[in-house]
């Protein structure tokens, strides 16, 4: 009786854990997460610790970005802030070349978007994937 006790003290534990484990959707700053749109360009998004978050698009080499992909370029650049709550994170940005707002949801290396385009009001799903540094 012991043994099943402590198996399912073991089962119980294991099924509060898994499904709120922070470390799972967590947005990471040490690089950028990417959407490949064709051959030669993708869609990228930049997170800051501060709660800065950055959109913009690109040619493929992505360590090319980074020369140009901070928060103190605003020509090129979508800026705004975001908020993650329960492994969902929500953005606008916006810019010299629009706005755009994000709604979607956070996992180890990927963020799975509903993007909306404030002009057009267009809507597009995307898988970001997440490049370091």
């Amino acid at each position: 009786m012991k043994k099943l006790t402590l198996v399912f003290c073991i089962l119980l534990s294991f099924s509060f854990v898994a499904p709120n484990n922070k470390s799972n959707c967590a947005i990471k700053y040490n690089g950028i997460y990417a959407y490949k749109i064709d051959n030669e360009h993708s869609a990228i998004i930049r997170f800051y610790e501060d709660g800065t978050a950055l959109a913009s698009t690109s040619v493929n080499d992505y360590m090319d970005v980074f020369s140009w992909f901070h928060k103190e370029n605003k020509d090129m650049v979508l800026k705004g802030t975001y908020s993650l709550k329960k492994c969902v994170v929500k953005f606008e940005v916006t810019g010299m070349t629009g706005e755009q707002k994000y709604k979607g949801t956070v996992s180890d290396n990927t963020i799975d978007v509903k993007l909306t385009d404030a002009a057009t009001k267009k809507t597009a799903n995307r898988t970001y994937t997440f490049f370091a540094l």
